[in-house]
This record gives C-alpha cells, sequence and structure tokens, in this order.
C-alpha cells in the first residue's frame, strides 16, 4: 500500500516534498506504468494540506511526462506512453521464426527466382543485418559504479546488444561523439531516479530514453526480516531529499520498531558513529563504493535497491525488439 507522507518543517517546499516522493514510487516500481494515482482532493484530505499544493506538484510531473492527467478518468503514470511501434505488426511478433524465413522464401521462388538465388539473396540479409548489428549500441547511465558496471553486464546478457557504460556526468560528450561516428546509438537506459536528467541532457536530440525499475530483491528483505529486535540499523544515502523518503519507507518497512539511524554521506562525524554502532547497514548505490572502504570488515552491509524489476526488464526487452524491428523494416 502506498503511503503518502511529508515533512512540514522542512524547508523544502510541499509540492516539491510530494513529486519527489512520486517521483521515488516510480522509480522504485512502487507505482507502475498504467497506474492511478489518487485523485488531488483525496491526497490534500490525506496529508492536511491545500489541494493547490498537490495540483501544482501533480502539474510538474505532467510536464516531466511521468503522469497524464485525464479530465472525467483521473490521473496515471504514463512511462511507456511515446513508444509505439507502428512499422511492426503485432501478429508478425507471435510467428514462428521459421514459418516467417519460409513465407519469405516462397514469395521469391514465386517472384521467378530459384533456390540457389534465394539462398544468395537471405545470405546477403544476413551479412548486411550482422554488420548493422556490430554498429549498434545502447547507453546504459547512472551516478555510481555499482550500478554503472552490474546493470550494463546485465543488459548485454539479456538483451544481447553492445551496452556502454556511461557515467551520468560524461553522458553530454558521449552522445555528441556517437552522431559523429558510424556507429548506431538505438537508445538510452537509466534508472527512474535519472530519468529527467537525461532527458534534459539529450535535449531535442532524436533519441529514446527507457527506464529501468531498480529495488530491493526478496532475498535482501527476507535477510532483514530474519533479524531479531535486538539488531540496530544504520542508513547512509546520498543527499538529504533522498534521506527524508528512503528514512520514513524503511521505517515502515522494517519488519520490527526499531530505531533507525540515518544520514547522509557529508555528514562524516555521523557516518562514522553509524559505521562504529550498528550491526547492519542499508545503503543506496550512490555511496555504496565509498561506504565500503570505510566500514568495518565484520559489518553487514545492504544495497537497497540491489535488483532490476524482472517485469521492467522485460519490458524493455520487448520496447527493444520491436524497435529493433522497426529498423529493419
Amino acid at each position: 500500500m502506498i503511503k503518502w507522507f511529508i515533512d512540514k518543517s522542512n524547508k523544502m517546499p510541499l509540492y516539491l516534498q510530494l513529486k519527489d516522493l512520486v517521483k521515488y514510487y516510480i522509480s522504485t516500481g512502487a507505482i507502475q506504468d498504467n497506474h492511478q494515482l489518487p485523485g488531488v482532493n483525496k491526497v490534500a484530505q490525506e496529508l492536511g494540506i491545500n489541494f493547490e499544493t498537490i495540483r501544482k506538484a501533480y502539474k510538474e510531473l505532467e510536464k516531466e511526462g511521468l503522469i497524464s492527467m485525464e479530465r472525467g478518468r483521473g490521473t496515471f503514470v504514463t512511462l511507456y506512453k511515446d513508444f509505439i511501434s507502428k512499422t511492426t505488426p503485432k501478429r508478425d511478433l507471435e510467428l514462428d521464426p521459421v514459418s516467417v524465413f519460409k513465407n519469405i522464401m516462397r514469395r521469391l521462388l514465386q517472384a521467378d527466382k530459384n533456390l540457389e538465388e534465394v539462398k544468395i539473396i537471405i545470405d546477403q540479409a544476413f551479412h548486411k543485418i550482422s554488420l548493422e548489428s556490430s554498429s549498434q549500441f545502447i547507453i546504459f547511465t547512472e551516478c555510481n559504479a555499482l550500478q554503472i558496471n552490474e546493470i550494463s553486464k546485465l543488459l548485454k546478457d539479456y538483451l544481447n546488444l553492445n551496452v556502454k557504460p556511461v557515467f551520468l556526468k560524461d553522458l553530454k560528450d558521449e552522445v555528441q561523439r556517437a552522431f559523429t561516428e558510424e556507429k548506431k546509438l538505438l537508445a538510452i537506459v537509466t534508472t527512474g531516479f535519472h530519468m529527467n536528467d537525461v532527458r534534459n541532457i539529450i535535449g531535442d536530440l532524436p533519441l529514446d530514453v527507457h527506464v529501468l525499475i531498480t529495488n530491493m530483491s526478496p532475498e535482501t528483505r527476507r535477510q532483514l526480516d530474519s533479524f531479531n529486535e535486538h539488531i540496530q540499523f544504520g542508513f547512509i544515502c546520498r543527499d538529504r531529499e533522498s534521506l527524508l523518503l528512503y528514512n520514513d519507507l524503511l521505517k515502515a518497512e522494517l519488519s520490527h520498531d526499531r530505531k533507525l539511524s540515518s544520514c547522509v554521506l557529508e555528514e562524516k562525524s555521523k557516518v562514522n558513529n553509524i559505521l562504529t554502532s550498528v550491526n547492519v547497514l542499508l545503503i543506496t548505490p550512490a555511496v555504496y563504493e565509498e561506504i565500503k572502504k570505510k566500514a568495518p570488515s565484520d559489518l553487514l552491509i545492504f544495497n537497497i535497491l540491489d535488483r532490476v524489476d524482472p517485469i521492467s526488464l522485460k519490458l524493455l526487452k520487448d520496447r527493444f525488439f520491436q524497435q529493433l524491428n522497426s529498423y529493419k523494416s
């Protein structure tokens, strides 16, 4: 169940807090594509704030292409609304590949080609597609080395495509380089946390931005649930906005009524205190590398976003399959 909350004592404007909360839920898969968000008045009543604040947050999200406010119907998440294959009929995608090739060969034979000529045509097509495939690649971009390395490898194996890992700070240069070289940049993939950053970087360039959802794996959740009530938990993340969101969500998700010590990476004294006082440390990927260097060797450390959501991954594969077929048509 989605929990709506804001911190009225925080200096951050309330509408921005709500906007970031929705983006967090989208990024972790708690709110998925086509999910209907509660109405403006309902959220306002639940949070005890003016409905115009909710409306402003929703309008901001709509401008960023994350939701759609439809009069008379409601407000819906629209992560994938811009991708519609116009050149690849769904029925063709569902056909057996052998049947597809047999039909093509029959048409060529009916056009007065003999079997040897048909074989040459197919070999030429195969060679051309092989050359095209070798020059095609996608970029996976993030702000941290952990996800850059792990998710890029996952995408390469799962999609069977060339994947170039690129740090977010280097994305603009990589995209500009791709447009001046022979290789074909198919799309950019990122996690939900950086989709707007990527869209701002590429601007009006004709590139698709695909989103992967990351969340806590069932294995990690089971391990956290197995700890008894005496275990002390700590949490460290990169920035204060994330701390506000994660802190309350993690407290709600932990199975016992625990005290959760938390801070951001820049609070060095608090970081050191947490590293030496807790039994279990929860961290985000953005701080993983730095914390691993500082933490005691016997401290149990869990990345709270250690899994790419399998449904998100399958959707991405389906969309790339359609995209590649549209290029070949």
